[in-house]
């Protein structure tokens, strides 16, 4: 191996010294901007897709019941959806809860499960 001068070496790394800083990352501002514009043009490529999905989504899912708005239209109430109790519903319920369910046994309002 060949040795080198001390002023080849020096002059070397007075070289690398003058080299320009790499360049900075994009701003935050930059990068939102790009971002947001990436969206628009990913949005403007798949309306369609996005509509139909929308359609199908119509189709398959129906909607809640809209009775109205505003306070003077809250009079409409709901249905009772059960009508059964279970055991784990007396056992894990307060007493006076469990009296009234066990009420509503006896009358033959709701009906009992095991």
């Amino acid at each position: 191996m060949a040795r080198t001068k001390k002023s080849e070496t020096a002059g070397k790394k007075k070289a690398v010294a003058k080299k320009d800083p790499p360049p900075q990352p994009e701003s935050k501002l930059g990068t939102a901007e790009a971002r947001r514009e990436y969206q628009r043009r990913y949005y403007q490529t798949h309306k369609e897709k996005a509509k139909e999905y929308q359609r199908q989504y119509n189709l398959t899912h129906k909607k809640k019941a809209r009775i109205g708005h505003g306070k003077s239209n809250m009079i409409a109430s709901r249905e009772v959806v059960r009508s059964t109790f279970n055991t784990n519903d007396l056992m894990h319920s307060p007493v006076e809860k469990t009296l009234k369910m066990l009420e509503k046994i006896i009358k033959g309002e709701r009906l009992f499960t095991m």
